[in-house]
């Protein structure tokens, strides 16, 4: 965890007004989250830091790529990235439960840990579904191999066994 240490933005000594600061995730970044579907990639990573008196405002932009397994054909592709998250920091005496918008600092604190956010921020840009891209014909991109493989135990209906009547009957009633 001492990698993520790199990932602070220090915020008593600036004026109010906008600040930019820039960060990358790499190879090292993702290894530093143990349960993370991610091993490779390198993102880019623009914030910009609006400091008031009374609150902090954070805008993330991640652009670049990483690298994930394909739920398809379980091969590797790269996902690109390309997405801006807001983020806003208050001061508060209280301990406060952080949610999806707002942060919570005590009014002593002088720095900004961004490390876990940019992860987070990396994995809510990520597809639910991660399958290689189509090419331009419409095509998919996965191992044909693989596909093939899916296509030999895809067709359930195909072997020649019969198919017992009762199923034919409970058809028949569905179909009213």
């Amino acid at each position: 965890m001492k990698y993520l240490k790199n990932y602070i933005i220090p915020f008593s000594g600036l004026k109010e007004g906008k600040h930019q600061f820039q960060f990358e995730a790499g190879e090292r970044f993702f290894r530093e989250f143990e349960e993370s579907e991610i091993e490779r990639g390198e993102v880019n990573i623009e914030v910009e830091l609006e400091k008031r008196t009374t609150y902090l405002s954070l805008g993330f932009k991640l652009t670049g790529s990483v690298q994930l397994i394909c739920d398809r054909c379980l091969d590797y592709y790269d996902q690109p990235l390309d997405n801006d998250f807001k983020l806003y920091v208050k001061f508060s005496e209280e301990p406060q439960v952080d949610d999806d918008e707002v942060m919570y600092l005590h009014p002593t604190d002088h720095q900004v840990e961004v490390g876990h956010l940019i992860y987070e921020f990396i994995v809510l840009s990520l597809p639910a579904r991660h399958v290689h891209p189509d090419d331009e014909n419409g095509e998919s991109t996965c191992d044909p191999e693989m596909l093939d493989k899916l296509d030999e135990y895809d067709h359930p209906g195909d072997d020649d066994e019969p198919i017992d009547p009762r199923w034919n009957d409970l058809k028949k009633i569905i179909g009213n």
